[in-house]
């Protein structure tokens, strides 16, 4: 005979009230938490990190020290105080003043550019750039404290090189070459002084000399690297000879700004130099000329009557932000060092005659 056994009922209800009062309790212990503030300090390269029931404690304990940074509950920056990173507005040039007062201007960069912050006050921030401690406006800057800065730019030596990595925005942002050195080092170099590096000869060279190499000679470098200017060599040394600016910086210049001729602006309107290529709309806004000479003989004639002698005088050689040509010349606050590495570029393949000579 079979028998048929009863299936037994499953005791749901006390699971789901069990269910429910381990969620009550999960939701009550996370009500119940008190909010925790945090400080983070960042001395010597290391992070220590204290928490605060109350935002008032948290407030005063950042103010009684310096590079500290002040987090709400929920891990976002509430204030902080020492150094760290400042972004220029993006849609706009920022100027770079002498004085907290914002009265004397000194240069200016393009937008996106991180500058290091130094210090703070009510209307204005002291930066470095590009070797110059200046001042911005503090308005529309957006600002970083060390204690959630990841990523910043450097130098570094490279096989007897020294190459410069730039964080910032658009394309400002890379890594280029600045010029040979003889140290060695494997470290990186967070400064933003380059002679903190090396000395930079070719950045700090004056222009107002001649070049050791001929027409030629440039001819030759150019037809290796199947440039638009080959046979042009001619018009960067006759620029020489009539303004007195050294043709490798010439040839350098319409490297850097045009690709050696090869840029839109280069094709479409023979602009080797970006000649009014502004910020804002540099295609639409640079000059047209009518030849390659043209061009060439424009950019000679406004840095010997603008740059070497003249209103933007502030040193005969690439430079920096804090001194020559660089500080009016380009937004780029690296310009100079661009402008540089293009020169030894130049140099190195024709036998960096140029070098020994300003050594």
């Amino acid at each position: 005979m079979i028998v048929l056994k009863r299936k037994k009922k499953r005791k749901v209800w006390p699971l789901i009230g069990t269910l429910c009062l381990a969620v009550a309790g999960f939701l009550w212990v996370q009500t119940s938490r008190e909010e925790v503030y945090t400080v983070e300090t960042v001395r010597d390269g290391s992070n220590v990190t204290r928490t605060f029931e109350t935002l008032a404690e948290a407030r005063r304990y950042m103010e009684g020290g310096t590079n500290r940074t002040l987090f709400s509950p929920e891990g976002e920056v509430i204030d902080f105080n020492g150094t760290g990173i400042a972004i220029t507005p993006s849609s706009t040039i920022t100027h770079l003043y002498e004085d907290k007062a914002l009265s004397k201007r000194q240069s200016y960069v393009a937008g996106g550019t991180r500058l290091t912050l130094l210090s703070r006050g009510k209307d204005h921030l002291l930066v470095r750039i590009s070797g110059a401690d200046v001042y911005v406006p503090a308005k529309n800057m957006s600002l970083f404290p060390e204690a959630v800065v990841k990523k910043r730019g450097f130098y570094e030596i490279k096989d007897g090189d020294v190459y410069h990595s730039v964080e910032a925005n658009g394309n400002l942002a890379g890594k280029f070459l600045v010029g040979p050195t003889e140290k060695q080092s494997k470290k990186r170099f967070y400064t933003e002084r380059v002679k903190d590096v090396f000395d930079s000869p070719y950045q700090f060279a004056n222009i107002r000399s001649k070049s050791p190499y001929s027409a030629e000679d440039f001819d030759s470098f150019l037809n290796e690297i199947d440039s638009p200017l080959s046979g042009k060599g001619s018009a960067f040394k006759q620029m020489e000879e009539e303004y007195g600016i050294n043709a490798l910086f010439l040839l350098a210049v319409a490297g850097h700004e045009s690709g050696y001729g090869s840029s839109a602006i280069a094709q479409d309107k023979l602009n080797l130099f970006g000649f009014k290529a502004t910020d804002d709309d540099p295609s639409g806004n640079a000059t047209s000329f009518d030849s390659i000479e043209a061009s060439v003989q424009a950019a000679a004639e406004l840095f010997a009557t603008k740059y070497v002698k003249g209103p933007y005088a502030r040193g005969a050689f690439p430079g920096n932000k804090q001194e020559g040509i660089n500080m009016f010349y380009a937004s780029d606050p690296y310009w100079g060092e661009k402008v540089a590495g293009t020169m030894y570029r130049i140099d190195r393949t024709l036998g960096l005659r140029y070098l020994k000579a300003i050594q």
